[in-house]
């Protein structure tokens, strides 16, 4: 133990020194630890717990989480929802295109044979998630993209998804949502969605018994590689695809100004980086991005406040990308894009001024949601050694743990958590600091319950009105509620 001691000093002094020689001011050890009224008991069964997955997860499934920031609800439902959904519609199941789909000629499984064999209900099964992918022989980047091809067709409503998602949220002890759904484009439409969104969301909330309240707020997906009819089939014309491009933003941005506080928050953009319309006109989406976040901004300053943007950047590495495009593409999100939040951001390693980027992030407050599952599923960056994860952690970057498409990577944020105390060898501590960070760099209104995003530090006086600030009070007490509870069972455990 005081080997272990040394050892972790030894590294939290180096960290110090090495943020005073490359970001210039000092930094907080490791990201960040929330020590204050956390049970000295409760951290050491977890470090214990860390030894035996069963063990960990067990924990870490009744540990309060926080939020969930990246999260798609199409990745989200689970493929047997989807198989069940493609039985219910009478679906066959396309086995040369791998699709759900009402007809084909080619061989197919009818909704019938799918119920009664588990080996053809396995085959789809497979063929929409990464379930059991053999990475040596089975690319996961393809497959994951394909998937949502793949099983469009049976996808359930809006609402039962919202049901889906809140319900496991509930069973998961997480606070609040962010969901990556496109609401409809005309303004009546929109208020009748997010009526019919609310109705969906205390209907689960009331069947669960009520006890666990789960807030949910909406980002405005635009998708990259989005054309309009003219460029699907004919040349390319890269003044309609800017025009094109600019209007999907407009319309995007103008919902978030008049929809803020009813619920729709951010703006994000769509589809694989790597793709050749992402890799091409990059560029021209965030000088587009730019322009009409200023525009926006002129017409009443008060919009700078509620145009919140988080962009899926630097999701990358150089199996699906050239050097050149990794160099700024995290970086010219945030001073075009004018986002304050990045989503992955795996390449951070190959920004021309990585140490600058970073200490900006920093200083800036300038989130990442980091989403180890489908990093390892999708790109193949797995374990400690392979994820910027450090990198961001040992500058004081803040990080919020998030799932991105939990059902297609068979996964939830309970395995979220147990990845990053498994891959980095974070401390209970460490995992209490991400849930708060998690509500401390959402997008909900009001002012921060703490000092200088500081969870070890409480403001005198709690900020009145504050949605934000309600909710990390909330995650407090749940907190003190949890360690409670583990504390006698560890001591039942003992007497056994």
């Amino acid at each position: 133990m005081k080997h272990r001691e040394k050892v972790s000093t030894a590294l939290c002094s180096f960290f110090i020194l090495l943020s005073v020689l490359l970001l210039h001011t000092p930094t907080v050890c490791a990201g960040g630890s929330v020590e204050k009224d956390t049970s000295p008991q409760v951290a050491q069964y977890f470090e214990n717990a860390k030894k035996n997955e069963a063990e960990l997860v067990a924990f870490l499934h009744k540990m309060p989480k926080g939020a969930d920031l990246h999260n798609h609800p199409w990745g989200a439902v689970y493929t047997e929802t989807l198989l069940d959904s493609a039985i219910a519609q009478n679906l066959v199941f396309d086995r040369t295109a791998k699709a759900f789909v009402k007809e084909t000629t080619n061989p197919c499984y009818t909704a019938q044979e799918l119920k009664q064999s588990n080996s053809k209900m396995g085959e789809a099964l497979s063929a929409l998630s990464l379930r059991n992918q053999p990475k040596e022989k089975e690319n996961g980047h393809d497959h994951f993209f394909d998937s949502f091809r793949r099983f469009a067709a049976a996808v359930p409503s809006e609402e039962d998804l919202l049901r889906e998602q809140v319900g496991r949220a509930i069973s998961q002890k997480i606070r609040y949502l962010e969901l990556m759904t496109e609401p409809p484009r005309e303004e009546e439409a929109i208020r009748t969605w997010l009526q019919q969104m609310e109705a969906a969301r205390r209907e689960t909330i009331s069947q669960a018994g009520g006890a666990w309240n789960v807030d949910v707020a909406y980002i405005v997906p635009i998708n990259r590689n989005a054309l309009p009819d003219s460029l699907q089939s004919g040349p390319w014309n890269q003044e309609v695809y800017e025009e094109f491009f600019t209007q999907e933003v407009r319309q995007a941005l103008t919902s978030i100004v008049r929809f803020s506080d009813q619920g729709i928050r951010s703006l994000t953009f769509l589809d694989p980086e790597d793709s050749w319309i992402s890799r091409t006109q990059f560029a021209a989406q965030m000088r587009i991005l730019d322009r009409e976040w200023r525009r926006l901004v002129a017409e009443n300053p008060a919009n700078a406040d509620k145009l919140k943007v988080n962009l899926h950047a630097g999701e990358l590495t150089l199996a699906y990308s050239p050097y050149e495009p990794m160099r700024n593409r995290i970086s010219q999100s945030i001073a075009l894009g004018h986002a304050s939040r990045i989503g992955h951001g795996l390449s951070i390693q190959w920004e021309d001024d990585v140490y600058g980027l970073l200490r900006q992030m920093r200083d800036h407050k300038t989130a990442v949601e980091i989403c180890l599952t489908s990093n390892d599923g999708i790109l193949n960056v797995a374990g400690g050694d392979k994820h910027p994860f450090r990198l961001y952690w040992n500058a004081d970057v803040p990080v919020t743990l998030c799932t991105d498409d939990e059902g297609i990577s068979r996964s939830n944020l309970t395995m979220e958590y147990a990845r990053a105390a498994q891959w980095f060898g974070l401390s209970y501590g460490h995992l209490k600091w991400l849930a708060f960070s998690s509500l401390e760099y959402s997008y909900l209104p009001g002012e921060s319950l703490f000092i200088n995003s500081d969870f070890n530090r409480l403001k005198t006086a709690p900020p009145q009105g504050s949605v934000k600030a309600a909710l990390e009070q909330q995650l407090r007490e749940d907190f003190q509620r949890f360690e409670a509870d583990m504390e006698r069972n560890i001591l039942l455990m003992k007497r056994r």
